[in-house]
């Protein structure tokens, strides 16, 4: 495949290895480099595939959230093969993850590959392992005991300079400052589109628009007659937590924030639901009550799993009960939303494309065409998507991500920290430099190609969300195939199939650009 030059910061670190003072991690007696990558969700599917790719020996390692690999490096540029590395990555906490703890150098919690329980250590068997460590916000973190580790690099599904006050940081936090913004190095890697979804209690008929859809998010429009005047009920929004990077580009996509300081809505927050607390305490053993039917109910959660769940209650009427950040009492809780007064109800939600294969193994929701209506449907048995009869709008579909037509769309950026920085346990952490900087250079490398955005001559566990994605036209214009040919056996060029003609050039707010491929 032709690639043009990648410029990730750290790929020009990674000759010199004078400097580094990378962490190491003993597995058997044998010390490790670890790389430790923290954030977004969105590589995970082909997280497995890359390690495999980079290392061999791979033993594999699970924690709720967590995935590790340990290996030998074989074929990463700058490295030794046979340099022994683990690779752990966090998804905990999604994207905000990936932007203040590298900045700032925190200890977070981590997978713990010495304490594990049960398992093969084999892909389709990994060790299940414990987590160790505190973070930021919790009980003992700035203790020097604190066993978590600092990340060596970030992933999240925009660029940290989105993430700011008051909708974007993670448990009402503070935002980085200008100062902490500038000491991460971010490249985008791939683009990945972001969808309407509803309920399947929703018609497909159902037209939803860019400025409906919106109002629905920001508590403008609270009842469905509002949005088609044949339908009945409440609006329900089953949204990610603040500090999620797809909540972030929501916000950023119907809410204008914070691209526009004086043009911007809020988005709805729990507490402006109708049934907020209507009893309970709080606990696991006594949840607060939230009852839909009262009237527009916001529930947000921690991850797309959890907004997976929720959709999916909605639909059928059956108890949600979570547990998420309060603002009111700025602390985690349990929720219980009791969707079995109300009966199955019209939901909208907050996810990524990644989710359609789980559209259609639970078939509770799907995704919504665009100022338009109907639905964009996934069959399991073809691995196909498809529009609905009768649809209209912009489908959210590879063709129209790749031609512009469809520009709900984010571009994944990774971070890595370029100059030191000491954090409250008085570690002074570098800036990213030898293995950890060569292995995130190669990484970043892979995730954006067109192997794992589009399972192009892709040898290995076929990833599962392809349709999802599109390779950066900066990086991957001109794609070729392994005998040089830029062209399929239908004369369809490759890089019409999987490499996008726009690009934000990771400027969020910036309108999509032309670049060609």
């Amino acid at each position: 495949m032709k690639l043009k030059h990648l410029a990730f910061a750290v790929a020009a670190m990674s000759a010199g290895f004078a400097a580094q003072a990378a962490g190491t991690v003993n597995i058997g007696g044998v010390a490790h480099n670890v790389v430790y990558l923290s954030g977004a969700s969105a590589p995970d599917n082909f997280l497995a595939d890359i390690a495999e790719g980079m290392m061999t020996g791979v033993t594999h390692y699970t924690a709720s959230n967590y995935k590790a690999f340990a290996g030998s490096a074989n074929g990463i540029p700058g490295v030794a093969n046979g340099t022994k590395v683990l690779f752990i990555k966090r998804s905990a906490g999604g994207s905000a993850f990936g932007v203040g703890p590298v900045a700032r150098a925190q200890r977070v919690k981590t997978i713990d590959v010495n304490n594990c329980t049960s398992g093969a250590g084999t892909k389709a068997s990994p060790f299940s392992c414990a987590i160790v460590g505190a973070d930021p916000g919790e009980v003992g973190h700035e203790l020097t005991t604190n066993a978590g580790l600092v990340p060596d690099l970030g992933v999240s599904d925009v660029e940290p300079a989105l993430f700011l006050e008051p909708y974007n940081t993670e448990n009402d936090t503070a935002a980085l400052s200008s100062a902490e913004t500038a000491r991460l190095s971010a490249t985008p890697i791939n683009q990945l589109m972001m969808g309407l979804v509803a309920t399947k209690t929703v018609p497909a008929s159902t037209y939803l628009s860019r400025s409906t859809y919106g109002a629905m998010l920001s508590n403008q429009i609270q009842t469905w007659d509002q949005v088609d005047p044949s339908l009945s009920g409440d609006v329900v929004v089953c949204r990610r937590v603040e500090g999620s990077g797809t909540q972030t580009s929501y916000n950023w996509f119907f809410n204008n924030f914070p691209c526009s300081a004086t043009g911007s809505t809020e988005p709805a927050r729990m507490t402006d639901s109708y049934g907020w607390k209507e009893s309970g305490s709080g606990t696991a053993a006594d949840p607060y009550i939230i009852n839909p039917a009262a009237g527009y109910t916001v529930i947000e959660n921690s991850s797309s799993g959890n907004v997976r769940s929720c959709l999916q209650a909605a639909d059928n009427g059956t108890d949600y009960t979570f547990t998420s950040w309060d603002p009111e009492e700025q602390k985690n809780n349990t929720f219980k939303v009791t969707f079995s007064e109300s009966g199955p109800v019209k939901a909208i939600g907050v996810l990524s494309l990644d989710s359609y294969t789980s559209s259609t193994a639970t078939g509770d929701f799907s995704f919504r065409h665009l100022d338009g209506a109907g639905e964009y449907l996934y069959d399991a048995a073809t691995k196909t998507l498809s529009s609905s009869a009768g649809a209209t709008g912009i489908a959210p579909s590879k063709a129209n991500l790749i031609a512009g037509k469809y520009d709900f769309v984010v571009e994944l950026s990774m971070q890595n920290r370029n100059v030191a920085v000491s954090n409250e346990q008085g570690d002074n952490v570098p800036a990213i430099a030898g293995v950890q900087s060569a292995f995130a250079a190669e990484f970043a490398k892979r995730a954006g190609s067109p192997q794992f955005t589009g399972n192009f001559e892709n040898t290995g566990t076929q990833v599962s969300t392809p349709e999802a994605f599109a390779s950066l036209p900066q990086f991957w214009a001109g794609l070729t195939n392994g005998s040089g040919s830029d062209v399929n056996g239908s004369g369809v060029r490759f890089a019409d199939l999987y490499v996008s003609k726009f690009t934000r050039t990771a400027n969020t707010c910036s309108p999509l650009k032309y670049v060609g491929n």
